[in-house]
């Protein structure tokens, strides 16, 4: 599945590949925007085991002249490394989240699998964009329609209703990102 998402509130485009490797689900692609008048190109790779447990993530690029880069890792016991130093303070979160990119949302919501009606809360390892920090971040899914999840984080300060195709990726981010193509 490929995926190609225009971002609404500033200029940018995200394309986005899910593949099925051996042993594990890979989510990758590439981020170009524009953000405070800097234009910024990320690539990342996720890699989930085949429950869509996050099991490492690596994102490298530019944010306007600063190149950067992150590896993020983590273990059966969910202890997180960044660049193999111990990140305590995300120690148990299960998923990462990209702060730059709406891909990541399809990992919570293809590992817990929810009926319509049914809601989950969960804490991910949040990549903060511009800063590229790593933060616990409370989020909570309720699968509000056969295409529909309700979504909130940040103790409900941030909510949309997000639409997602058949694979669980986001067509729909409101007032963020928006499907241009997909194959």
């Amino acid at each position: 599945m490929v995926i190609l998402w225009n971002r609404i509130d500033y200029p940018g485009k995200e394309w986005c590949q899910l593949r099925r490797a051996k042993d594990n689900q890979i989510l990758e692609g590439i981020v170009i925007l524009t953000y405070d008048q800097r234009p910024c190109r990320l690539e990342y790779l996720i890699e989930c085991d085949l429950t869509w447990q996050t099991q490492r993530a690596l994102i490298k690029g530019q944010i306007g002249s600063k190149e950067v880069s992150l590896g993020l890792k983590v273990n059966s016991k969910k202890q997180w490394l960044m660049d193999g130093k111990p990140v305590p303070s995300v120690e148990g979160c299960i998923d990462v989240d990209l702060g730059f990119s709406p891909s990541t949302n399809l990992l919570p919501i293809r590992r817990l699998k929810l009926g319509i009606g049914e809601k989950a809360e969960v804490t991910a390892a949040w990549v903060e964009f511009p800063t590229l920090n790593v933060k616990p971040l409370e989020q909570s899914y309720k699968r509000s329609g056969a295409d529909t999840y309700h979504y909130e984080s940040a103790g409900g300060v941030f909510k949309r209703d997000l639409k997602v195709n058949k694979e669980g990726l986001v067509t729909e981010y409101p007032d963020l990102w928006q499907m241009e193509a997909a194959l």
